[in-house]
């Protein structure tokens, strides 16, 4: 093999990644346009070269020392090109390092640039700052191009990247009153599925209502409008109107979610708005009685959609994403990693049925008594309330769940979730965060503690799966501390146990989960209490997630925090929309989730511990009324002679007043 073949072998071999089938020889060569003997002309094409979209893979490496793949390339290009870009990708693709990219991007080429980037909650906000500063902190050439006043800032309520005149304003969305009233130049909105769509209509879209330069536009419009007057095509004054693609600009960005969610309502209509082509009959159609704005152009809106087949080879680990085909329900591999949005989950527990028992304080959710009702997780009860408590005890496969259910004279709700596994409680002790080394005694431990957190009348337990070790551990007196009393089963009047006569809390129930007719009953139920909004759950927002973690803060919590909570109140109402029934040999029907192959010839189920907890204590508290206080018992009767006194104390009969009312004048 010659030399020159080598080389042209290798060189080629090196270019692979760039998946361009091209030959070399006709390829353009942007540097040509460099060819000058005038060092000043040399770099005002230099930085034209650098300032262009087509461009941008060569200006990200060699001034912010990042090394952008060509499908990257193109999506910032398309990023650039429109003013109302939708980015819906695959989890993993690297959206919210692009979305960094892109802001930093925006800063450093326009002028007096003001960037806000605003998230589900201020973390997230907080992850594409992080990214900004890594790109600061790496590249010497950026900091050289930036002057004293560059670089970034972080305060208690916002995080800010300021390059030369430009800046870029990461905001906590809260309940959107601290952000109201600024201004932007361009939006970014990350993972917009979970951000709230009032905040993001009502407050953050008007951040761009004003122009980028309003003085400027307003003499372009008035050029337009005289032109129009004297018949002339404004398109021909190109010369005389000077406009860039400067204008103001929101950037939806995410992961699909399911269909009924906002995402979704705003990719229909981008979707229908770019198939339109911009034909009038058609728009019509969408914006139906409103009228087209006379601004309005169907170019402006752009959907780049990336799923995890499109995303070049070895970008993601393999391994993980074929772990996560095969471990998550179809429909929401689709959703993280195929970029679909699905119209709903195909489980027993239907996923806009869940929703639908989420309330919050813009959407209360209206109960049967005629009240409305909305609430946050919580990590300490009501000390007048009554909870129940349902625990999954499985931690091998899956993990020891909790969920803590708190009872209302016409509704429950789901407050307090809580999961761990050995590896996790051997990680504490590791740590010295626990001193109980036996795992059961290490769960028995927490339930007690949820119990001094919330006024527990009932606690329902999984007799299988390591079910009897946490219910001896519960009335273990090695296990109990001062005060503490021994917990034992229920006293069945039909059916006598040992445990009977023992001193203690008599609050614990063994469930059965291999009889069919309690299962049976405990699922149709669920789904019911969910159907009649008897059974509800608590609100997930921006707000909910800020508070969270300013509590979690403020106590100085650094494990089982209120943030965890939230966080796994969500992952129950996922395991929730992955149950699926059907018919067993014998027609009878049984619940569980989908299987999944883990290996050749292997399979297994996905985890449906939280899941289970909550059917424990929602069957608990159908079966267990909430305790009430009995009213004091009135005596009724007494002598002859009281009939007969003109001044009676009180009535001669006690009782409902539709025959009390005709009693009482009898004699």
């Amino acid at each position: 093999m010659s030399e020159r073949l080598r080389k042209e072998i290798i060189e080629e071999l090196n270019d692979a990644w760039l998946n361009i089938d091209v030959h070399k020889d006709d390829l353009i060569t942007p540097l040509s346009i460099l060819d000058t003997e005038d060092p000043q002309e040399f770099y005002k094409k230099l930085t034209w070269l650098l300032t262009q979209p087509d461009y941008f893979p060569f200006l990200c490496k060699h001034i912010f020392k990042v090394d952008v793949l060509p499908f990257q390339g193109l999506i910032l290009q398309e990023l650039w090109n429109r003013k109302f870009p939708m980015l819906i990708g695959s989890r993993g693709m690297g959206k919210t390092f692009l979305m960094s990219l892109y802001c930093m991007l925006r800063a450093l080429l326009m002028p007096e640039r003001k960037v806000v980037v605003v998230g589900a909650a201020f973390r997230q906000s907080k992850y594409l700052h992080d990214y900004m500063e890594s790109m600061w902190k790496n590249s010497g050439i950026l900091r050289d191009l930036c002057d004293s006043n560059s670089g970034p800032r972080r305060d208690v309520d916002m995080c800010r990247m300021l390059i030369n005149g430009s800046q870029i304003v990461a905001l906590p969305i809260g309940d959107g009153s601290k952000i109201r009233g600024q201004r932007a130049n361009d939006i970014i909105s990350d993972e917009f599925a979970s951000m709230s769509r009032e905040i993001f209509e009502n407050v953050i879209a008007g951040f761009a209502a004003v122009s980028a330069s309003p003085a400027e536009s307003v003499k372009i419009e008035a050029v337009k409008r005289k032109a129009k007057q004297l018949g002339i095509d404004p398109s021909l004054l190109t010369e005389h109107i000077q406009e860039e693609n400067t204008g103001n600009q929101i950037v939806l960005a995410g992961t699909a979610y399911y269909d009924f969610n906002h995402f979704a309502t705003y990719w229909k209509r981008w979707k229908s708005i770019i198939k339109s082509k911009g034909d009038p009959h058609k728009l019509k159609e969408i914006f139906g009685e409103e009228d087209i704005p006379d601004s309005f152009n169907w170019k402006d809106y752009s959907i780049i959609r990336v799923p995890v087949d499109l995303i070049p080879k070895g970008f993601m680990d393999d391994a993980q994403v074929a772990r996560s085909k095969a471990t998550v329900h179809n429909g929401i591999y689709l959703m993280e990693f195929g970029a679909c949005f699905c119209t709903d989950s195909s489980g027993f527990f239907k996923r806009s049925l869940i929703e639908s028992c989420v309330g919050n304080d813009t959407k209360p959710i209206n109960i049967a008594s005629g009240g409305q009702v909305y609430f946050d997780p919580l990590l300490k009860g009501n000390p007048s309330g009554q909870y129940i408590i349902g625990v999954d005890p499985a931690s091998e496969v899956d993990n020891f769940s909790i969920t803590v259910i708190e009872v209302h004279d016409d509704h429950r709700r789901v407050v307090h979730c809580w999961t761990t596994n050995r590896q996790q409680h051997k990680d504490r002790v590791k740590k010295g965060l626990t001193r109980e080394a036996d795992f059961y005694s290490f769960c028995a431990r927490k339930i007690r503690d949820l119990m001094g957190a919330f006024p527990t009348i009932h606690i329902a337990l999984d007799a299988q799966g390591g079910g009897i070790a946490v219910a001896e551990a519960l009335h273990d007196p090695k296990n109990l501390q001062k005060g503490e009393l021994a917990i034992w089963p229920v006293i069945d009047e039909k059916k006598e146990k040992d445990t009977d006569n023992e001193s203690g809390l008599h609050i614990l129930e063994l469930c059965q989960f291999a009889k069919y007719d309690w299962l049976a009953e405990a699922n149709h139920g669920l789904r019911k209490d969910f159907e009649d909004k008897v059974l509800l759950l608590p609100r997930f927002d921006p707000i909910t997630i800020g508070l969270s973690i300013e509590q979690d803060k403020m106590a100085n919590r650094t494990y089982d925090t209120l943030e965890d909570c939230v966080m796994e109140i969500e992952e129950l109402k996922n395991e929730l929309c992955m149950i699926e029934i059907r018919q067993t040999a014998t027609g009878r029907e049984h619940w569980d989730t989908p299987e999944v192959k883990v290996g050749t010839g292997r399979k297994e189920r996905i985890r449906k511990d939280r899941y289970s907890s909550l059917l424990m204590a929602n069957m608990a508290a159908r079966q267990t009324r909430a305790k009430r206080i009995q009213d004091e018992y009135e005596i009724v009767g007494g002598f002859a002679e009281m009939s007969q006194s003109k001044n009676k104390p009180q009535a001669d009969f006690i009782g409902p007043a539709w025959i009390t009312s005709q009693l009482n004048n009898l004699y």
